[in-house]
C-alpha cells in the first residue's frame, strides 16, 4: 500500500514538473483567445430573444430623429441636409449611420465592461493569476461581442430595409466587410483602454455612459460631419466609426467605389489601429499594475 502511494506520489511530481518544464512564457495564447470567446458566446446563446430584441432596438432610438427631422423639413428631403451630405434620403443615410455604431457601442458596453462582470461574477481574480497573457482575455472577449454585434447589426439593416424599403447597391459589401474589420481591428485598442480604465474605476456605467454620448455626438451618425463645428470634425475623425460610416454611405448610397477615396480610408483606419493599440495596451498594463499594487481586483 505505502509502495503504491509513493508511486502514486512520484507520478504525480512527474507530470507537473514535465507541465512546468514544457511551459513557455507567450505574448499571445489562441487557445485562451477562443476559450474566452466560446465561453462568452454560450452564455450570449442562452438567452436567443437578446440578439432580436437588441437588432430592433436601436430603431427606436433613431426613430425620433427621423419624426423631428419630417416635423421641421417635411416627409422630402431638405435641400440644406442633400447641399452639405451629398444625399437626398435621410432614411437611408441614417440607417447606415446606426448599423456601424452598434460596432463602437458594442465596444464600449460590452467589451469594456467584460472584466467588470467577472469580477461581479466572483472569477475575476482567478483569472488574473492563471499564466495566460492578458491580451488573449481580452481578445477573446473582444472576438465574442464582435459576432454578437454583427448579428445585431445585420439584423437592424435588414429590418430597415423591409420597413421603410431601402435599397443599397450590391457592390458594398465586399469593400463594407474590408472596412469594417478595419475599424473593428481600431476598436479593439479603443475597448482594450475601456477595460484598464474599469478596473481601477471599478462601477463602469458613469464612465462607459459618458465616453458614449461623447463619441455618439462627434461620429455623423445622425448628421453628416460638415454638420459639426470646424474644430470638432478633426476630434471626430479620431474615432474609426467616423471613417467606417462616411466609406460605407459612399458606396452602399451612391453605388461606386473610388479606390483613391478607398485607399485612403483604409490607410486611415490603420495608422487609427496602431494609434489605439499602442495606447488601449499600455493603460490596460499600467492599470492592472495599479489595482494589484493596491489590493483592488476583487473589490467593488
Amino acid at each position: 500500500m505505502t509502495e503504491l502511494v509513493k508511486e502514486s506520489q512520484d507520478r504525480t511530481t512527474h507530470d507537473s514538473s514535465e507541465y512546468l518544464e514544457s511551459f513557455k512564457h507567450r505574448s499571445m495564447d489562441w487557445n485562451a483567445v477562443k476559450s474566452f470567446a466560446a465561453k462568452n458566446l454560450r452564455i450570449a446563446i442562452r438567452y436567443p430573444a437578446n440578439f432580436l430584441v437588441w437588432g430592433i432596438m436601436p430603431i427606436f432610438w433613431f426613430a425620433p430623429f427621423i419624426l423631428m427631422a419630417t416635423a421641421i423639413a417635411g416627409p422630402e428631403t431638405s435641400a440644406h441636409f442633400t447641399e452639405i451630405s451629398g444625399f437626398d434620403n435621410y432614411i437611408q443615410f441614417v440607417v447606415i449611420g446606426w448599423f456601424v455604431f452598434m460596432y463602437l457601442d458594442n465596444s464600449i458596453w460590452a467589451i469594456g465592461n467584460n472584466f467588470r462582470w467577472e469580477q461581479m461574477s466572483g472569477t475575476l481574480e482567478p483569472l488574473f493569476s492563471t499564466p495566460v497573457p492578458r491580451i488573449s482575455i481580452l481578445l477573446g472577449a473582444a472576438i465574442s461581442d464582435t459576432i454578437q454585434g454583427t448579428l445585431q447589426a445585420l439584423i437592424l439593416l435588414n429590418v430597415c430595409i423591409v420597413l421603410f424599403g431601402l435599397q443599397y447597391a450590391l457592390i458594398a459589401i465586399l469593400p463594407t466587410i474590408i472596412i469594417l474589420t478595419m475599424m473593428i481591428i481600431a476598436l479593439y485598442g479603443f475597448s482594450f483602454m475601456l477595460a484598464g480604465l474599469i478596473l481601477v474605476f471599478k462601477d463602469p456605467s458613469v464612465l462607459t455612459q459618458m465616453i458614449t454620448e461623447v463619441t455618439f455626438m462627434v461620429s455623423p451618425i445622425n448628421y453628416p460631419v460638415q454638420a459639426l463645428p470646424k474644430s470638432v470634425q478633426f476630434a471626430s475623425y479620431l474615432v474609426p466609426t467616423t471613417i467606417g460610416i462616411v466609406t460605407i454611405r459612399e458606396i452602399a448610397i451612391n453605388g461606386a467605389l473610388d479606390i483613391l477615396s478607398f485607399s485612403q480610408a483604409l490607410a486611415g483606419l490603420g495608422i487609427l489601429a496602431v494609434f489605439l493599440w499602442i495606447v488601449g495596451i499600455s493603460v490596460f498594463r499600467y492599470s492592472e499594475k495599479w489595482t494589484k499594487q493596491r489590493g483592488h481586483m476583487g473589490g467593488f
